[in-house]
């Protein structure tokens, strides 16, 4: 299996289920599980906690509504996860939803700027499981993937112009994972805050504009070289 970053999907199989199931958990979270077990949904990845071992992957389980949206952490055994597709695009959830033109503007700006945009949270779940996560207040969590700070500058702005019916939260993704919330980079470029607080999946950084870009430049040479050992 490649590299795993925070937020990415995967299922778990039958034999890593009898291991979760099989601790002492009270009957929500076994109703739970055998939920999640029985329709195969998957769970996502989350930041690595020091005690982990290192064959193993910290797992987050949010539930719905009917379980009082009651979020389960758990650590599985890399031999019993398997790969699944990922959360929706946000193409997908406009299409499914049936959303006014602002949202489909804002799909296609982001489309044109060559980014990636999927869609976790409360409407990622529920485009997933087909359960009920929404509410009245629920924010438009996107996972926007950049290929370079050029993109993630003009990507912000573009966010930040939106003018849809709901708030929209998430972060921008770089080329090796690492994320910061886009309303802090934001503030960041607008000379508001010296340094923004970057996560992957071991740690947490405050990083400054200068090393963010420096960061950037390093992960796209890296990738072009790459590219070039498989032409």
């Amino acid at each position: 299996m490649n590299t795993l970053v925070r937020n990415q999907l995967l299922c778990v199989d039958s034999a890593g289920w009898a291991l979760i199931e099989a601790h002492d958990w009270d009957a929500q979270a076994q109703t739970i599980f055998s939920h999640w077990r029985s329709y195969q949904l998957p769970l996502v990845v989350c930041r690595q906690r020091a005690e982990a071992q290192s064959n193993h992957v910290c797992m987050g389980l949010p539930s719905p509504q009917q379980w009082s949206r009651r979020r389960v952490a758990l650590t599985v055994c890399l031999d019993h996860l398997t790969a699944h597709a990922g959360f929706p695009t946000l193409a997908q959830v406009v299409q499914t939803n049936h959303w006014v033109s602002a949202v489909i503007e804002l799909s296609d700006a982001i489309a044109n700027l060559g980014a990636k945009a999927h869609v976790y949270g409360s409407h990622g779940w529920q485009w997933l499981t087909g359960l009920t996560y929404l509410h009245e207040a629920s924010d438009l969590d996107l996972s926007l993937t950049v290929n370079s700070w050029e993109m993630a500058s003009q990507l912000v702005h573009c966010l930040d112009n939106t003018s849809i019916h709901c708030r929209v939260d998430g972060e921008i993704v770089f080329p090796q994972g690492q994320a910061i919330a886009w309303r802090e980079l934001y503030q960041l470029i607008q000379g508001k805050t010296s340094h923004v607080m970057m996560k992957d999946r071991h740690s947490l950084k405050l990083l400054s504009q200068e090393e963010l870009i420096h960061l950037c430049s390093e992960a796209s040479v890296q990738s072009s070289e790459l590219e070039g050992c498989l032409l």
